[in-house]
């Protein structure tokens, strides 16, 4: 029984896996690259929320919340949590890290136009609104934290699922995140091709990768401020793990960062 039955495993995998992502250029009419620059935001989140609730929801997740660890290899931003205490303190860490959470998903699941979109992008604006007004959120570290949000998710779809993201559901990835970008007053004209515009959300993804990829390189250093973020949200992943198991538990964390985000965390 066992031999059958992990052939018809096989077979009906081989049938399905596919099945959701191959029917997205016809259900929403996108079928050519030439067609991508006409993608609505409307679409581009339905397709989004394809990928976040249907296909990939463990990975985006983990994804989403190590983007946020990766913004904190950047001593600017870094610096700015250490002052407002909020995210580098174990009392408080969890608190701003569910606030955060219940933000991005308010914003990013719900359809564009609607009430609950609208108002969590309208509560990321006011938070952000006293330090971007002293000049403590600068317009760099705005483009780079959107682009961790925008690129990481396809960043570990690649490397940790079974499939890459598709053309089409990369469009929609840059679309939509190209409109919350604008919502959040981020400012792309340090984007090299923002003189000339972009042909497409995959046109404006590549741009936001080279220049994210750039920025990293330059930006991000070992610091102090970067440790005393790290050690708290460390604190913060492992906490439901059983005390035996917490310093295993970071020395898998600490595996899945990249080098250089590593060293800066020093």
């Amino acid at each position: 029984m066992l031999v059958p039955g992990a052939i018809l495993y096989l077979y009906f995998v081989k049938r399905l896996r596919f099945r959701g992502s191959n029917s997205l250029p016809a259900k929403h009419g996108y079928t050519y690259r030439s067609s991508y620059a006409q993608m609505t935001v409307e679409d581009a989140w339905k397709i989004h929320n394809f990928l976040i609730e249907y296909e990939f929801p463990t990975t985006f997740s983990a994804a989403t919340m190590f983007a946020l660890f990766k913004a904190y290899g950047i001593p600017s931003i870094s610096s700015l949590l250490c002052v407002t205490g909020q995210f580098s303190s174990k009392d408080t860490v969890d608190k701003r890290y569910a606030d955060t959470g219940c933000l991005l998903l308010e914003s990013v699941l719900n359809a564009p136009a609607s009430p609950r979109a609208i108002e969590a992008l309208c509560r990321i604006n006011y938070l952000h609104s006293p330090h971007r007004a002293s000049g403590k959120i600068t317009d760099a570290d705005m483009l780079y934290t959107l682009s961790l949000f925008a690129l990481e998710p396809a960043r570990w779809v690649a490397k940790y699922e079974w499939r890459e993201l598709s053309g089409l559901e990369r469009c929609a990835v840059g679309t939509l995140w190209k409109s919350l970008g604008e919502a959040l007053g981020v400012a792309y004209e340090l984007l090299p091709g923002s003189k000339d515009g972009w042909q497409d959300g995959i046109d404006w993804l590549d741009d936001l990768d080279h220049w994210s990829c750039q920025y990293q390189e330059n930006q991000m250093v070992p610091n102090v401020s970067n440790k005393k973020v790290a050690d708290a949200t460390l604190y913060h992943i492992v906490w439901k793990l059983p005390a035996r198991f917490k310093a295993v538990g970071e020395k898998i964390v600490a595996a899945i960062l990249e080098d250089k985000l590593r060293e800066a965390m020093m």
